[in-house]
């Protein structure tokens, strides 16, 4: 037989308890067998069954006060979310050299992959920013991997509340412009919208100067292919127009950079590290000057605009929707990250000549569009007009008004894209852009003259829509630093408004032409798209706070840093 159960008992704690206390001791980095808890194991061995319960109490206290009260942090998880943001289209655009294109079958497949990336960026952007929505001014998601280390550069990205919104603008309107694409399936096209994601992307996340001119770059031949190859009948001259002004800029922006890399007392390119420096007057204003010049070309800003008017008139629709929508933000993220936030003293240096380009630029719009008569183009001005406006912000530098442009730039993007898509609608069903051309289309159609309607409502900043928001924060944060330029703005804005306002009654209102009269109205997929993107507006313009909070920490440590 074996032993008594109650010798047992009477010899302590058995073999798996034992165990159990020499493994806790291990956990805790001490000695297997710590002194003193021997000690009060020996005696309880020794206790009577009695005292057992107290006697294991008191080791099980002695093993306790053994473990070390401070435990190291475990070390976080290195994040890859900005990576796959902005890579993830990238790679889907070359996994697209693998499939065949030869049958619709085939080239509607290759739609329906490029739609899945598109929409796994989206999820990817609004989980993003449902984590980033608590952060108070910081970076977020932020990686840093060597790089090109014997010059400075590294692999670094990171996001706060200027450059997450756009990104989440990018994605939306990158995933429209692909489900707009039903007659554009072929994988070039394909190809190059998701490298032009990737482009634009990479911009908004990099804190590496080096990094954000390859980004920069990485934009500019995808657009100039997708404008020369699947534009409208003038699409070379747009194209080779739009090359040529962004080699221009690119290389303004190249020389910026490398004054900056050699005049900097420490060799690097990482943004934040250059944010400390120190540098001379003049020098610091040269580079200021160099980067602004190099932005406000992507703006566009007059008289460097034409190649954008020009581009969003040639451009098919889907492109189109991108250039207006999110590629001229990348001139205004650029003023506000890098001449507001990195050299804040030399740019207010010459803050009044930006005040003069903004006020112009506004004005003119609201000219050209009185006299456009071509409906892709009233487009465009409309989308200048509202960029004028954000460069005035940035001229302020005042937080409300920086508020106010980063959601006037989010706003405006959503906005181009519907009056992109139903001017491409009208625009396929007339037969012609040209607005006196046309007349009387609601009563074929009354789908898309409502549509058009909120539209232009939306580009006026009507109160309720995002516009609205945005253009109030601006006007309300420049006017006490421009007394004279706030009101030329806003005047400009009011005209081109109203010049909107009359195009639509234009084109849906009066007389139908005869040509005209079999004119259908929107499709499902038209409807599906312009109702998302107008409802994305109007949760915006009635829920602005989803942005605000975060964007407004942003603003303020941003302005707080000073710089330059």
């Amino acid at each position: 037989m074996g032993r008594d159960p109650r010798r047992r008992w009477r010899a302590g704690p058995d073999r798996g308890q034992r165990c159990l206390g020499r493994a806790a001791a291990r956990l805790a980095g001490a000695s297997p067998s710590p002194p003193a808890a021997d000690r009060a194991l020996c005696r309880c061995r020794r206790a009577g069954r009695g005292q057992h319960r107290a006697r294991w109490l008191e080791a099980r206290m002695t093993l306790l006060q053994a473990i070390p009260t401070t435990t190291a942090t475990p070390a976080a998880l290195p994040t890859l979310l900005l990576s796959a943001i902005v890579w993830v289209p990238a790679l889907a655009a070359l996994a697209l050299l693998f499939f065949p294109s030869r049958t619709e079958l085939q080239r509607q497949r290759i739609r329906s992959f490029a739609i899945g990336a598109t929409a796994l960026e989206l999820a990817f952007a609004v989980f993003m920013w449902y984590g980033f929505r608590d952060q108070s001014g910081t970076y977020a998601y932020e990686e840093t991997r060597s790089w090109l280390t014997a010059i400075g550069s590294s692999y670094h990205l990171g996001v706060d509340g200027v450059g997450m919104p756009l990104v989440l603008l990018s994605a939306f309107l990158f995933l429209f412009a692909v489900l707009a694409s039903s007659r554009e399936q072929s994988k070039e096209y394909m190809i190059l919208l998701l490298v032009l994601e990737t482009g634009v992307n990479g911009v908004f996340a990099s804190l590496d100067y080096l990094l954000f001119f390859l980004f920069w770059q990485m934009q500019a031949v995808p657009m100039f292919l997708l404008i020369a190859r699947f534009g409208g009948q003038r699409r070379l001259a747009a194209a080779w127009k739009f090359l040529a002004v962004d080699i221009a800029g690119s290389a303004l922006l190249l020389l910026a950079i490398l004054i900056l890399y050699f005049k900097a007392p420490v060799r690097t390119f990482d943004i934040v590290t250059l944010h400390d420096v120190a540098l001379p007057t003049a020098i610091a204003t040269l580079i200021a000057w160099l980067f602004f010049i190099a932005f406000a070309v992507k703006l566009p800003v007059f008289p460097l605009h034409t190649w954008f008017i020009d581009a969003q008139a040639e451009a098919s629709a889907p492109v189109a929707l991108i250039l207006g929508g999110v590629l001229v933000k990348l001139g205004g993220y650029g003023i506000i990250r890098v001449d507001v936030g990195e050299f804040q003293t030399a740019f207010h240096n010459f803050a009044g000549a930006v005040v003069v380009i903004a006020v112009v630029t506004v004005i003119w719009s609201a000219i050209a569009v009185l006299a456009q008569d071509d409906l892709r183009r009233v487009v465009g001005y409309v989308v200048m007009s509202h960029m004028g406006l954000v460069l005035l912000a940035a001229a302020a530098a005042a937080p409300v008004a920086l508020n106010g442009a980063i959601v006037l730039m989010v706003a405006d993007g959503l906005t181009a894209g519907l009056l992109v898509l139903l001017a491409a609608a009208i625009v396929e069903r007339t037969g012609t852009s040209s607005v006196r051309a046309m007349g009387g289309m609601a009563a074929r159609m009354g789908k898309g003259a409502v549509l058009s309607i909120f539209g232009a409502l939306a580009a006026i900043g009507f109160p309720g829509l995002a516009g609205f928001v945005g253009q109030f924060l601006i006007v309300v944060g420049a006017y006490p630093t421009h007394r004279i330029a706030t009101p030329l703005t806003l005047l400009g804005v009011l005209v081109v408004a109203g010049a909107m306002i009359v195009t639509v009654q234009r084109i849906f209102f009066g007389a139908i032409p005869e040509r005209l009269g079999r004119s259908r109205d929107l499709g499902t997929l038209e409807l599906a798209n312009t109702i998302g993107l107008l409802s994305l507006i109007v949760l915006l313009g009635v829920l602005p706070a989803i942005l605000m909070d975060s964007i407004n920490f942003s603003v303020i440590t941003l302005l707080s840093r000073g710089g330059g």
